[in-house]
């Protein structure tokens, strides 16, 4: 009977791998908490992804000349701040997200059908360095949009194989999304409807008019299960709007495990399965880390799904000043936990560091 019941399970398991595609599904979430009582702003976010993507872990200091790595009118500059990366595949010119010296912080999340801007005459950044690039030179969400404005991010990585928008957030409480749709860059910066969350397709205009169909939002659906980003980003808003309420004191979570608790309640499972608009079914993207930022304390947390690791860097260990060498972690091994900012170290190849060191 067990080897009849496996063998049923094996089947199960092959006909869903042939009638489900592996492509075109949902990624990534990420929340920012600015309005905790302690006054620490904090930013979370899952990474969602259909292969291993290798995050490594780089400390990149100040001073560096560097330029936009790409052939027409790259974009040329010397970093002003020191900062933190996580890049995808263990390429380091392909920065997933990051925090700066300064407290600015950038995600990088997943949109189908982003289109970029046609090329123009303003100096350009390969779309796989822009968040270093921002990181580099601005200090706030507000000088960020600016470079962004005077620059252009040209497709490459990001873009062309991850069409993506991006988050960013600061230690003072600001945050906007950048998206690009029909060929232009929107920008959503406004105080009175903060970019708090953000998750996947569809872009954030409409998924916040989708939000107001729920309860709490004005509207009367109940908080949705399922596992696709507009799901994600109802149950987001949601549980960001509860993180104040302490009714459990006698815990005393403190802030990082409360932020922790919200950002893993939108996390995708393995083999989970996710129901598109138009009735198809896909198998979802799976949560293959997850990461919090402090922009407060300069610090990041990190734990890989896989690896089974928990554990923190404190930027102020890290010497991040003009001179001081590139560090790198690989952020999925297993042997990671606690306070590591001690264990990174000078790539072992520094011709491995292609754009992120430039000149």
């Amino acid at each position: 009977m067990r080897l009849s019941f496996m063998g049923s399970l094996s089947l199960v398991a092959i006909s869903l791998a042939v009638s489900l595609t592996f492509h075109d599904a949902d990624a990534s979430t990420r929340i920012f908490w600015n309005s905790n009582d302690e006054e620490v702003m904090l930013s979370a976010r899952n990474m969602d992804l259909d292969e291993g993507d290798q995050p490594t872990i780089y400390a990149v200091p100040a001073g560096k000349s560097k330029t936009g790595g790409i052939n027409d009118n790259p974009a040329t500059w010397t970093s002003k701040y020191g900062s933190v990366v996580i890049t995808l595949k263990g390429y380091a010119n392909v920065c997933d997200e990051g925090i700066n010296t300064q407290g600015l912080a950038f995600h990088y999340l997943y949109l189908k059908g982003s289109e970029y801007e046609t090329r123009d005459s303003r100096p350009g950044v390969d779309g796989g360095i822009y968040g270093q690039y921002l990181l580099d030179n601005a200090a706030n969400v507000t000088e960020a949009l600016t470079l962004m404005s005077q620059t252009q991010l040209v497709p490459g990585w990001i873009g062309t194989f991850y069409p993506c928008h991006l988050a960013l957030e600061n230690a003072a409480g600001d945050s906007a999304v950048v998206e690009f749709v029909g060929g232009q860059m929107k920008v959503y910066h406004d105080p009175d409807k903060p970019a708090y969350i953000l998750t996947n397709e569809p872009p954030l205009d409409q998924q916040r008019a989708n939000l107001t169909l729920y309860k709490g939002f004005g509207g009367d659906l109940p908080w949705p299960g399922d596992v696709d980003s507009k799901s994600r980003f109802v149950r987001a808003s949601a549980f960001l709007k509860t993180l104040n309420i302490d009714p459990y004191w006698f815990i005393c979570p403190d802030r990082i495990s409360r932020l922790f608790s919200a950002i893993r309640a939108e996390a995708t499972p393995f083999g989970a399965i996710m129901f598109k608009d138009d009735g198809s079914e896909v198998y979802a993207w799976p949560t293959l880390w997850t990461s919090l930022f402090d922009l407060t304390n300069k610090a990041i947390y990190f734990t890989h799904s896989i690896a089974r690791n928990n554990f923190w860097i404190d930027m102020g260990k890290l010497k991040l000043s003009p001179g001081a060498p590139v560090l790198y972690l690989k952020a999925d091994r297993t042997d990671l936990f606690g306070d590591v900012s001690k264990l990174l170290r000078p790539p072992a190849q520094p011709a491995l560091l292609l754009l992120l060191l430039s000149n």
